[in-house]
């Protein structure tokens, strides 16, 4: 083993991290205690502490790699520890060839989802034995197919919970059978996640009894089916490690030694299930738990995290392991000007919401400027026009007259545009993307809610529609006053886009035209030699058919229309999984049996329409080279860029959701480790709203530029404090 004065060395060195970590890093990295709770402010080097602190356990303090358990938030997140642990232990290894025998592979590292998985499967657990695990559309597909949830339209249930109901428009009718079903999804994971007592909600009676019987058929049919969904997941890894089956897994065998060391980064977006299984991970004495985050950085109320499993970490170790942890604050910020930095330590301290007592990690310092930028010029400055319809044009010319044309900037993708939404929509993103694109501004902008309405994905839909239903018997789908089905324009709107492809000279689509042409008449024969019977063929198969056609194999040439195809392939197994898309004749033979082509149309065109599909990310680019990016400030999280423009005002501030709700809601029946301060929905909603505005002022480096008018940040969430005249006297008024 390496001793601990030559680790540090080594790595400092350019072939690893290339430079030294400050004394508070190495407090946390050489901190021998447990537990240990890290508070990492923004740009204070939290990943390369965790990365760190497990070299450390491996090359120094000769851990096994199989005792360290490391979860992270994302995929993209864990492969890139996983990436610095690499680089970084081959020149460890160089320098002490002893440690070659080191094998990263056999470290437990990934989202907790995926470790929940793997070992749930690795130690055959009987609870989670022969189940598909369930992704998104999945389980959005079977809570509409096996759900009762999906069926119910008891006006007064739904609305005791409208707040979970998604654009319901006329709450004088039941909401449709996809809102109810992806409003139920919300309810079921939260009871899971949120640990909720099922039988006391029960035992409430009204609509809580209501719910609670929905809730119980859903978890009956995932059993039934042999699915599970990631909730479950989670509920059924706790079971295993309260359940004798893990001694295995925790205390170790004759195969592997025991699990040891528990880290966990992003803790701030953990929820009350997750806080469980970590505590219940690390219940062997003597507790060897370490969590980092910043509860000021908490994005994911929404996605079910409650902050205060952050803030209040030391009541959770007191009352499980009967012990306080070590508290650690890394804040020296190595990313940002000190100008921003002073920014956005006044921002979130200049509010009286925030030092409510449980609303933020007790005995917080603000974080210190220690990066190497400099300069006095104004590091944050405000775009401002009268009107609100001048805002996207000023920051437009703003780039190229300045940015570009002054050499301020090298390449677009050193700026960022942060909003709200990124929907390309009067309301959201759209003004912006117009005025980029009327100055030759490339963007780039994977959450733009515009999949569904690309050439390609509306192409291929229509394509599907022209072999399965030629006769467009979807335009008879009526309501019950005779008026088309909402879904039936959308679809109408797809055949037209593939009519003006396939009139396009300039489109090869031959063979699209001849493989229609052939599909309708096999198919009608088949029709009539399987009548009443299903066919051998199914949606996902006529799909790939499609795909290898004109002009489809060109498209997938290009890496953004390929994504969204794959994407599309990639929706349509999810379906298949479920085998609902087996072709199958009317009983007369003339056609497809319509109760298929209602299953397709009702369950998965209404789906692919309603869901509101993004399309899909590189997770090995972050922004393509000469594009401007534009970005929720959710996709921000954990990225830096040279400059930041910051759209204030976009997008409804303080607006109470559904997570907010649930948290009150939801109180009375929640199985809790230690006393929390309540709060009203309200007080949550625009808590949050001050942590995302935290995230987007901490994700500048040389410039933060707020764009918004006057009118618009008057006594608003944006503004340090809402006080508006002290925030104009204190920021330059950019002038273009």
């Amino acid at each position: 083993m390496m001793d601990l004065t030559t680790f540090h060395e080594c790595l400092a060195q350019p072939t690893a991290r290339g430079y030294d970590l400050d004394n508070k890093q190495k407090q946390a990295v050489e901190y021998e205690g447990s537990p240990l709770w890290l508070l990492a402010g923004p740009g204070s080097g939290k990943s390369e502490v965790l990365v760190t602190c497990t070299l450390k356990l491996l090359c120094v303090d000769g851990v096994k790699p199989r005792s360290i358990l490391l979860t992270t938030f994302t995929t993209k997140a864990a492969r890139n520890l996983e990436d610095r642990l690499a680089t970084y232990l081959t020149a460890l290894q160089t320098t002490d060839p002893s440690l070659e025998d080191v094998e990263l592979a056999d470290i437990r590292i990934g989202t907790l989802h995926s470790l929940c998985n793997d070992i749930l499967q690795e130690y055959r657990y009987p609870g989670y034995q022969n189940v598909r695990l369930l992704d998104q559309v999945e389980q959005d597909l079977f809570t509409y197919r096996y759900g009762d949830v999906s069926d119910h339209q008891d006006l007064e249930f739904w609305r005791q919970f409208e707040y979970t109901v998604r654009d319901w428009r006329n709450t004088n009718y039941p909401p449709n059978k996809w809102k109810r079903a992806k409003a139920a999804i919300t309810l079921f994971n939260h009871i899971v996640e949120d640990c909720v007592d099922v039988q006391k909600m029960s035992n409430a009676g009204g609509h809580w009894a209501t719910l609670a019987n929905l809730y119980q058929q859903y978890t009956q049919a995932l059993q039934n089916n042999y699915r599970c969904d990631f909730a479950h997941l989670q509920a059924r890894f706790l079971e295993f490690l309260n359940s004798p089956a893990s001694k295995q897994f925790l205390k170790g065998d004759n195969s592997n030694p025991p699990l040891l060391y528990v880290l966990v980064d992003e803790y701030q977006d953990t929820n009350p299930i997750q806080e469980r299984i970590y505590l219940a991970l690390a219940h062997q004495t003597p507790h060897n738990i370490t969590v980092v985050g910043d509860d000021d950085q908490a994005l994911y109320r929404f996605r079910g995290g409650n902050v205060a499993c952050m803030v209040n970490f030391d009541k959770a170790c007191r009352a499980i392991f009967s012990k306080s942890p070590h508290q650690i604050q890394l804040d020296n910020n190595y990313r940002s000007h000190p100008d921003i930095v002073e920014f956005f330590n006044q921002y979130i301290t200049s509010f009286p919401e925030m030092t409510v007592p449980g609303v933020r990690a007790p005995g917080k310092n603000p974080v210190n400027p220690a990066s190497s930028i400099r300069g006095d010029y104004p590091a944050v400055s405000w775009i401002q026009t009268k009107k609100v319809g001048e805002l996207a044009d000023r920051v437009a010319t703003f780039i190229i007259n300045h940015l570009v044309d002054d050499e301020i900037i090298s390449d677009l993708s050193q700026c960022v545009l942060l909003m709200r939404s990124t929907k390309d929509s009067p309301r959201n993103a759209g003004p912006f993307i117009a005025a980029f694109q009327q100055l030759g501004i490339p963007i780039y902008n994977p959450r733009s809610k515009s999949f569904m309405e690309s050439e390609e994905v509306q192409c291929l839909l229509a394509a599907l529609v022209q072999v399965i239903d030629p006769n467009h018997r979807f335009q008879s789908k009526t309501d019950p006053k005779g008026r088309p089905l909402w879904w039936v324009s959308t679809v109408w709107d797809w055949l037209h886009t593939l009519e003006q492809v396939r009139n396009n000279p300039n489109i090869a689509t031959k063979s699209l035209d001849d493989y229609l042409k052939e599909s309708n008449l096999k198919l009608l024969q088949i029709c009539v030699d399987h009548a009443d019977k299903f066919i051998n063929l199914n949606l996902l198969e006529i799909i790939y058919r499609i795909l290898s056609r004109e002009p489809f194999s060109t498209w997938q040439q290009d890496p953004i229309r390929n994504l969204r195809l794959s994407k599309v392939t990639r929706l349509f197994e999810g379906y298949n999984s479920f085998n609902l898309d087996v072709l199958r004749a009317n009983s007369a033979g003339t056609a497809l049996d319509d109760h298929f082509l209602n299953r397709f149309y009702y369950m998965f065109a209404s789906y692919l329409i309603e869901a509101g599909i993004d399309d899909d990310e590189d997770e090995e680019v972050i922004v393509p080279q000469g594009s401007l990016p534009i970005m929720t400030i959710h996709q921000s999280k954990g990225l830096e860029f040279p400059l930041v423009f910051l759209v204030t005002k976009l997008g409804q501030e303080g607006k109470v959701g559904a997570a907010q709700m649930l948290e009150q809601t939801l109180g009375p029946f929640r199985q809790t480790l230690y006393p929390t301060t309540a709060r009203q929905p309200n007080e949550l909603a625009v808590e949050d709203d001050m942590r995302l505005l935290y995230v987007a002022y901490s994700r500048a480096q040389y410039g933060l530029i707020l764009v918004g008018t006057k009118k618009q940040m008057t006594n608003h969430v944006a503004v340090p404090g809402r006080d508006v005249e002290e925030f104009r006297r204190n920021t330059v008024a950019l002038t273009i």
